[in-house]
């Protein structure tokens, strides 16, 4: 082969591996890929009504744990508070133990152990977008991981969606998101992506609510299966799982939104 054409055929090669790697809407790379060095036993998500609307984000991905093979027995607790920031939560106050508490093991007063293995953390919609909440969103991203590790646990920050009527913002929130990820040494959760995916893919599927803004059955849907991909590294591919709070998805629905899923977040961490 001659020298042209071998660097033709090379340059081809290198357009198409940077076409691939940019394929997803960020343009930040993360830091924190590697899975999780074990599947997680307990965990916490903390957010707003973006994670608790269809009967709660967590009851998902509970359903893909106990449809999956092999099944997962995780313990999710979800805490949201309505139209919150991560500066409404008390961290502290969460991995603490509480009297009752069914997840925390007391000593001598102290923890034996964790109550979480893992948290995730979910900010407002708005909070990689706008100029002046995103300090806020990068000060308590940064403090809360800080208290989510002293207390044994590993924080991971799960990126949001564009509004249905403002497509483009996606790349500021999923860059924003991952600039403060890798500051606070936290790993992604790209649903933000993942929703940008299916948009692209199935137009006509419907993602949001009335208010171009809540995820519908499809969104909290297809949020659950990139929790539970990246949780477990493990395609949600083949899971006879269709939805929950009396609004399951027609099969050949869930069985995109899944593939999307697995798609988005082994291409986004470089798990192919």
């Amino acid at each position: 082969m001659s020298f042209v054409r071998k660097f033709a055929a090379v340059a081809a090669g290198a357009f198409l591996a940077v076409g691939c790697a940019q394929a997803l809407e960020n343009t930040v790379a993360p830091d924190m890929t590697a899975p999780l060095a074990k599947a997680p036993k307990v965990a916490l998500l903390v957010g707003n009504s973006y994670s608790f609307y269809n009967c709660g984000v967590h009851t998902y991905l509970r359903g893909f744990m106990q449809n999956g093979t092999p099944k997962e027995t995780m313990k999710t607790r979800l805490l949201t508070i309505s139209s919150g920031s991560l500066s409404f939560h008390d961290m502290r106050h969460y991995l603490a133990p509480h009297e009752q508490d069914p997840y925390a093991e007391v000593k001598n007063g102290k923890l034996a152990h964790p109550m979480f293995d893992v948290v995730l953390l979910q900010e407002n919609s708005a909070g990689a977008t706008s100029k002046k909440r995103i300090p806020f969103f990068e000060k308590y991203a940064i403090e809360q991981a800080d208290i989510i590790r002293e207390a044994g646990s590993t924080p991971l920050l799960v990126m949001t969606w564009a509004k249905k009527n403002k497509p483009d913002d996606i790349v500021r929130i999923a860059d924003t998101t991952i600039r403060i990820a890798n500051k606070a040494k936290m790993r992604v959760v790209p649903v933000g992506l993942a929703f940008a995916e299916a948009i692209k893919s199935k137009p006509e599927l419907e993602m949001y609510m009335p208010d171009k803004s809540h995820p519908s059955a499809a969104g909290s849907y297809l949020y659950g299966a990139v929790l539970y991909a990246t949780l477990f590294h493990r395609t949600p591919a083949d899971i006879n799982y269709f939805g929950e709070c009396e609004k399951p998805l027609a099969p050949d629905t869930a069985a995109f939104l899944r593939d999307v899923a697995w798609k988005t977040v082994s291409e986004f961490n470089g798990w192919n």
